[in-house]
């Protein structure tokens, strides 16, 4: 645990230094110095949580005599080194994905599309 509380408090004081630094460089610029601020002050609370709360939480990296073997922890099971699965259901979740940011993207040109058509269609029919 102690490498987990030091890991996040170095990441804290980083995102401090960060933060002050770019106050500097960007001209007093608000926006960005607020954010990694907001992300310093994120990685202090979770190492005052590996603090305050998991204080008495056994990690198998803080014996150093411990031997690897002795974090592996329970077996899952039998994996397939050429399973042709995880490759296609990484490419069904990207396809996924890909589909929820393009959609919106078409349907709000489609409408731009139908818009305009609509009224050029208007335009033609006062002309009559």
């Amino acid at each position: 645990m102690r490498a987990f509380v030091w890991l996040f408090m170095i990441a804290a004081l980083f995102g401090v230094a960060i933060a002050v630094a770019y106050w500097f460089i960007a001209h007093r610029e608000a926006t960005g110095t607020a954010l990694l601020g907001i992300m310093a002050a994120a990685l202090a609370f979770t190492a005052g949580y590996a603090i305050v709360a998991e204080r008495d939480a056994r990690l198998e990296g803080d014996n150093p005599k411990e031997s690897i073997s002795d974090a592996a922890g329970e077996d899952l099971g039998i994996f397939t080194t050429h399973s042709s699965w995880p490759v296609l259901t990484a490419l069904c979740v990207l396809a996924v994905l890909v589909g929820a940011v393009w959609a919106p993207l078409i349907g709000i040109a489609g409408l731009v599309c139908l818009l305009l058509c609509l009224w050029r269609l208007g335009a033609e029919s006062a002309r009559v």
